[in-house]
């Protein structure tokens, strides 16, 4: 028999007016809320809407705010904005609003079949206890033992409180305020995949622990999100999850080069490679450390830059040459998430001059076919030398314009047709000088990417 707090289908119903806001808890018992999970890991940005009326969205990992309404029935639809700026309905949903309840809709798996699962949790809880819950939605046929820790926070003292199934009923449970470390291994398993860190769980709420794959720098990686009554989540990395980082040298003086990050004295190198061409990576703690850029005979040319590792985080040092100052490394952080609907692009922008004149910014304009620069949606508008933005583009194929701003008149640096940026992941776009081209500059388009999805 299925729990009263677990529900993927509600019966249809009358509706009535939405009352009131979105945000914390209402001070009526005549109300409940409405709120979206995000676990679709290649979705684009998801938008709830309740009776027509868009309210708050998420992307992947993320969550909506909750939205409050009188205890009744609502149409619920679930939407995402399409190349063309139109909503396109991903699911529809009869939902009963309860008393003192949150309605809280997850969507997970492949955003082109995504499932849908609505969980009942209780607003609050009482005094000095809170509630806590685990839904397993890492895939089907993969289930695991949660084990919960307090005090010394050690694996061996640790307790058996659940056993979560893909899509699992949820259980929630009562367990005093504090702090506690929780653990997960495969069902039946005492081997520990992942650990949290010591967290503080604060009473008088619900925690739903959302377990998903992580999508980052571990194979076959686990995180989980914590999700209350806030419009964010609580993201719990694995504490023994390492990162990553790789470099790229822009700086035609070293044609041929190899880095090295040292931290103490324990060194980690790379293989030599050509300028303008990405390193492999180097597994590495999360910790910070000393970067040096070496020639091909193994002589430092630069040392001493500063790198900084979180765990699961990929980073790339980028080498570039600035016009004041000389050799410089400017850190990226990949977005490795297999996005498939829209994608993170970041551009780095090392274009310092043009005919001689000191340039300070540049625009870039991603433009679709039959789309001017002037009509254009995605655009970065203003991009400082040795500096980088984000964009997030749809999943389409591009002319991109570097634009230059002289006296009222735009001047086109370069522009690049049929840029694809619709594979699976994102996007670094570095823009620079190139003095073999026609145009003496010149633009290098790197996919960053999960190796779980490759």
């Amino acid at each position: 028999m299925r729990s009263p707090l677990f529900k993927t289908a509600l019966i249809t119903s009358l509706f009535t007016t939405l009352t009131a806001c979105s945000g914390g808890d209402s001070s009526s018992s005549k109300s409940g809320y409405i709120q979206l999970y995000n676990g679709s890991y290649n979705s684009p940005f998801t938008r709830l809407f309740v009776e027509d009326t868009e309210r708050t969205g998420a992307d992947f990992g993320g969550v909506t705010t909750r939205h409050n309404y009188s205890s009744n029935d609502y149409e619920v639809n679930f939407k995402y904005l399409d190349a063309n700026d139109s909503y396109i309905t991903i699911s529809e949903k009869d939902v009963s609003v309860r008393d003192d309840m949150t309605q809280l809709w997850v969507m997970n798996g492949d955003f082109a079949e995504p499932t849908f699962s609505e969980l009942s949790v209780p607003t609050g809880s009482d005094e000095d206890v809170v509630n806590l819950g685990f839904f397993n939605i890492v895939g089907e046929n993969i289930s695991f033992d949660v084990y919960l820790a307090n005090d010394d926070g050690l694996f061996e003292t640790a307790e058996l409180i659940a056993s979560p199934q893909y899509l699992n009923e949820l259980a929630l449970q009562s367990i005093d305020e504090g702090y506690y470390t929780l653990y997960l291994t495969q069902s039946g398993s005492t081997d520990v995949l992942f650990e949290s860190s010591s967290i503080h769980l604060d009473d008088d709420a619900s925690y739903v622990a959302m377990i998903r794959p992580s999508y980052a720098t571990e194979e076959n990686g686990i995180t989980l999100d914590l999700v209350t009554a806030s419009n964010t989540v609580t993201t719990l990395k694995h504490q023994n999850a390492k990162g990553q980082a790789r470099f790229i040298n822009t700086i035609d003086d070293y044609p041929k080069i190899s880095f090295n990050a040292t931290r103490g004295g324990v060194s980690s190198p790379t293989q030599v490679i050509t300028n303008d061409s990405y390193s492999n990576y180097i597994e590495l703690d999360p910790n910070s450390y000393s970067i040096a850029m070496l020639n091909e005979a193994g002589n430092i040319i630069v040392d001493n830059f500063l790198l900084t590792l979180e765990r699961e985080q990929s980073n790339v040092g980028i080498f570039y040459n600035d016009k004041e100052y000389g050799p410089r490394m400017m850190t990226v952080k990949e977005s490795l998430t297999p996005s498939s609907y829209s994608h993170k692009v970041t551009v780095v922008n090392l274009i310092d001059s043009y005919a001689g004149l000191d340039i300070s910014e540049v625009d870039v304009v991603f433009t679709l076919n039959g789309e001017t620069v002037e009509d254009a949606k995605n655009i970065i508008d203003g991009l400082d030398r040795y500096d980088q933005e984000d964009q997030v583009v749809d999943n389409e194929i591009y002319t991109t314009y570097v634009l230059y701003e002289d006296n009222g008149q735009k001047i086109v640096l370069m522009q690049q047709g049929d840029m694809d940026l619709s594979q699976e992941g994102n996007y670094i776009l570095i823009i620079e000088h190139d003095e073999t081209s026609s145009t003496g500059y010149k633009m290098t388009l790197e996919r960053t990417v999960t190796d779980s999805v490759e």
